[in-house]
């Protein structure tokens, strides 16, 4: 089929539409005339990838007009923080930025020393040795997991000769965290260690860090005041005892929950902890079994007459008593002398802080529906606290009706929330049902619509082939019914009697 006949019979069809047909048949050649055009658009551009993220807005300023000038195509999302180039040029545009100097993130640090310059002054020199220090301490600080970009600021008094005039260095740090990222303490203790021992005479607490939210970030550093270190200690005290209480309360809660209900029981649990710390030395006998190590025994004895013995001599002493009148003595002396190893047990005992000294539990119960048994409940929140009567614990059940409006009230608009919800739903899904049912509709009619221009293109198609056909049997037909009145006026020329008669029966029948 040529092209002309193509046309012809397309305008052909065209006329033979109506007037919805019609209408029907340009939304179709437009939507696909517009989805071809679209997918072709979307095929021929090329994929980009993310060049640079987080910028800030002059950053991505000069690099937008950079990329300008390299007449490279850009593109920029994320609220002009994120600018994607194609993706086969990222790394070549990367590299050529940074070779122009258009990255304004590439901060010098001792590079300033590369170049001396004659004439400098000592206040100049100092300025650019703090300049130097602080992009070399943010060049590392960056370098940290979930840390996006880093300000640093030092104070560095000049030396003095005199001590007394001499400064205290300081820093702050500001910190930009990447989404969803934050720093725990041992990395927050990291970047103050890395400071103190990057600048001369810089002490932990004269160290700052910050986030871009306003938060501070080194509460936790260590200190040499004695008055911080007694209030932090205090407060890691509390900290601990408020835990401690939480956990209590969540054990009982949970089962009065199982035993009378959910939301019918409040407990509220206070520790008094011990956080002194105390040690213990103790020596005690573990052997009563005594062990001889040494013996000594002495004896002495003697005779001798007269009324004693010599001037400043132990006879004076030791002497035995004699008969008197009889002029004679004796002397006796025993000495005995064992020494024992008694064996002895050192016990040192260290109490590590944080003991329970008293509990007190207060629990009240909803009697609003059946009443309670405040002793068994009393018992059983004895036995889940550790309760102790030598300690002096202290456990008071009280049973009374809750005030549970405001909780109906919630249910309440909780209740509206919901059914306005569904409501929501369901006329989104209605919405969604007649859009598809009209896609239904469109899409039947369309078929329909196909199904009888091709049933009517068959129809012609079929006509025009049986056209000649009939029209060839007509020329026979009338060509039979010639012969046959041939032959009839042949056959009443031979015989015209015969043929009257035949005539004459068909007139009276």
């Amino acid at each position: 089929m040529s092209p002309g006949d193509l046309i012809v019979r397309l305008r052909e069809k065209w006329q033979a539409f109506n007037q919805t047909q019609k209408v029907i048949s340009v939304l179709i050649v437009a939507g696909v005339v517009g989805c071809l055009f679209y997918f072709g658009r979307v095929m021929m551009q090329p994929a980009f990838a993310p060049l640079f993220t987080g910028l800030e807005p002059k950053e991505a300023g000069l690099i937008v007009e950079e990329l300008k000038t390299m007449k490279i195509p850009y593109q920029i999302a994320d609220q002009g923080k994120t600018i994607n180039v194609p993706e086969r040029q990222v790394y070549e545009t990367r590299n050529q930025l940074a070779s122009s100097g258009a990255l304004s993130d590439s901060g010098l640090g001792f590079e300033l020393f590369d170049q001396s310059k004659f004439g400098q002054t000592d206040f100049e020199q100092q300025v650019g040795y703090q300049r130097a220090l602080q992009e070399e301490l943010r060049r590392t600080v960056v370098q940290l997991d979930g840390v996006e970009q880093a300000r640093v600021h030092l104070v560095l008094p000049p030396k003095s000769v005199f001590i007394s005039d001499q400064g205290t260095p300081s820093a702050s740090v500001a910190l930009k965290l990447k989404p969803g990222a934050s720093l725990s303490p041992e990395q927050i203790q990291g970047v103050c260690d890395l400071f103190v021992g990057s600048v001369e005479g810089l002490k932990p607490e004269n160290v700052h860090v910050i986030d871009t939210e306003g938060n501070v970030l080194s509460d936790n550093f260590k200190s040499s005041d004695s008055k911080a270190v007694a209030a932090r200690t205090t407060l890691d005290q509390k900290t601990a005892q408020r835990e401690y209480e939480k956990e209590l309360e969540k054990r009982v809660q949970q089962m009065l929950s199982q035993i009378i209900g959910q939301s019918n029981a409040v407990v509220m649990v206070t520790a008094d902890l011990d956080f002194s710390q105390r040690q213990t030395t103790s020596t005690i006998a573990s052997n009563p079994d005594n062990v001889k190590i040494s013996e000594q025994n002495i004896n002495e004895s003697g005779t001798g007459g007269g009324g004693g013995g010599a001037v400043g001599t132990d006879s004076n002493i030791t002497t035995t008593p004699f008969a008197q009148g009889t002029g004679s003595s004796s002397y006796t002396k025993e000495e005995n002398t064992i020494n024992y190893q008694v064996s002895t047990l050192q016990e040192t005992v260290e109490n590590a802080p944080g003991s329970v000294r008293r509990l007190s539990a207060s629990v009240v119960v909803n009697e609003a529906d059946d009443p309670v048994d405040v002793q068994k409940i009393r018992d059983v929140v004895g036995s889940a606290i550790g309760y102790d009567q030598n300690r002096g614990d202290q456990i008071n059940v009280t049973s009374m009706a809750f005030d549970d409006s405001y909780q109906k009230k919630i249910e309440a608009e909780m209740a509206q929330y919901d059914a306005a919800a569904q409501a929501k739903e369901k006329e989104r899904l209605y919405i969604y049902g007649l859009s598809g049912l009209a896609v239904l509709v469109v899409l039947a009619a369309i078929i329909l619509w196909r199904r009888r221009s091709a049933q009517r293109d068959q129809d012609e198609e079929l006509v025009e082939e049986l056209i000649p056909v009939k029209a060839i049997e007509l020329d026979q037909e009338e060509k039979a019914k010639d012969d046959k009145k041939e032959q009839i006026r042949a056959l009443s020329k031979e015989k015209p009697d015969e043929i009257a008669e035949i005539l004459k029966v068909w007139i009276r029948h």
